[in-house]
């Protein structure tokens, strides 16, 4: 390449840097469909396809998307493209020329800074509860775990701890210490919990403590999952996907030598970093209208992802797993 084409790629990046940094990626959605709030990100209709209720995920601060119904993720210029049906260069010139709000790149940088630094926060704020809670043998979360039918050990992503009720970040207030059963949420590659799944319980352990919430998350759970039982060696190319931890458990236990994860709600099945051994997904979903509707939504998602996914639903007359372990119909 000569020194004019040189300069020519290094000024069409400059346009195409200018163009991303230049508008939000929420108003170039909400041209198409109504854009809400979601803590630091907004949510939207996805706009590529069908659906009643927004799976589209948009951050402002880093200029991406993510559609947890279809699997569609990039940046402003992909979704510019898909949405508009442009190729590459007319999409850079569609956000040139765009008519929409201009952001102020410091601010951007700023609001990204701000993301990632509340982000490590929530996450040593989890690792902290992890770190002093101990081992659940002889502990209220085994009894708990009794109490549903689980009588395999506790694996070690499992805990008990104390830890507060909430969590209060405007005033730095916090509520009182709550006894839980802890499921630590692990991302592949890091060798430490990024974030916490709290089941609050009774003293005694004989059930979940009487709340509004029993269950809570902590830290940073978006792409990882409990990690019930590890690598399986006559499958190990494959993992169950379910959502809480008491359904993980239960399958755990009734199909030894799985590998089977608690991704902490069916969307967020699609969001999980997988290792890169993993060819096949098996869905364990709830045997309810929503749990049919979820699994299949996070079924095509995955997808796309290019994994060989199927959903597996409990006997006839059971709602989850945890339910059929026990025998409890609904």
């Amino acid at each position: 390449m000569n020194a004019y084409s040189y300069e020519q790629a290094a000024a069409f990046r400059r346009i195409v840097d200018e163009a991303k940094d230049k508008h939000n990626i929420s108003d170039v959605v909400a041209r198409r469909a109504k854009v809400t709030k979601a803590g630091r990100e907004k949510v939207s209709l996805c706009l590529f396809h069908q659906e009643r209720s927004p799976s589209l995920r948009l951050n402002d601060a880093k200029g991406t998307y993510h559609c947890f119904g279809c699997g569609a993720s990039g940046d402003i210029v992909s979704l510019v493209m898909h949405a508009e049906r442009l190729d590459f260069r007319r999409a850079v010139e569609w956000l040139a020329g765009a008519n929409l709000p201009w952001v102020d790149p410091a601010e951007r940088v700023k609001a990204a800074q701000e993301e990632e630094a509340e982000r490590q926060a929530a996450i040593q704020r989890a690792q902290a509860v992890w770190y002093s809670a101990a081992l659940c043998d002889e502990t209220p979360a085994e009894a708990y775990a009794r109490s549903r039918g689980i009588t395999m050990p506790l694996p070690p992503s499992f805990r008990f701890g104390m830890t507060p009720a909430w969590y209060d970040d405007d005033t730095g207030e916090c509520g009182p210490n709550v006894p839980a059963l802890l499921a630590a949420v692990a991302i592949e590659g890091q060798p430490y919990p990024v974030g916490l799944q709290r089941i609050f319980i009774q003293p005694d352990g004989s059930a979940k403590a009487d709340m509004a919430k029993p269950k809570r998350s902590l830290g940073h759970i978006k792409g990882g999952a409990v990690r019930v039982t590890c690598r399986s060696k006559d499958t190990p190319h494959e993992v169950i996907v379910t959502e809480g931890p008491e359904d993980a458990l239960s399958l755990a236990q009734e199909l030894p030598g799985r590998e089977v994860w608690a991704c902490l709600g069916t969307a967020l099945m699609i969001e999980a970093q997988y290792p890169a051994r993993i060819r096949s997904i098996v869905i364990a979903a709830q045997n309810d209208e929503p749990g049919r509707a979820a699994a299949d939504k996070a079924a095509e998602g995955l997808r796309t992802r290019g994994f060989d996914v199927r959903i597996m639903y409990p006997a006839d007359g059971y709602k989850d797993w945890n339910d059929q372990l026990r025998g409890i119909r609904s």
